[in-house]
């Protein structure tokens, strides 16, 4: 298998992070932006997670204690939280 059919098939593995995109979708910009920085991070890094993207345990644990548990860690990083 080639290394461009090896790349399409682990992103196309990578699931959507459902609670995450709830919560980001529920939140105007401003608010979102002010979640993404207690978190630490960026309005466009979370994006990038809740479609798939890779997260740290270390973020997971901050995005789980900053939305108040409404997004776990168990579905951010099933292989660490299960």
């Amino acid at each position: 298998m080639s290394a461009l059919q090896n790349l399409k098939t682990s992103s196309e593995s990578k699931k959507h992070v459902k609670s995450l995109l709830v919560y980001i979708k529920s939140k105007s910009k401003e608010d979102l932006e002010r979640f993404a920085k207690s978190c630490g991070t960026t309005s466009s890094n979370l994006l990038q997670i809740a479609y798939g993207g890779s997260v740290s345990a270390i973020l997971s644990k901050k995005i789980n204690k900053e939305s108040e548990g409404k997004i776990s860690l168990s579905e951010l990083r099933p292989d660490i939280f299960s």
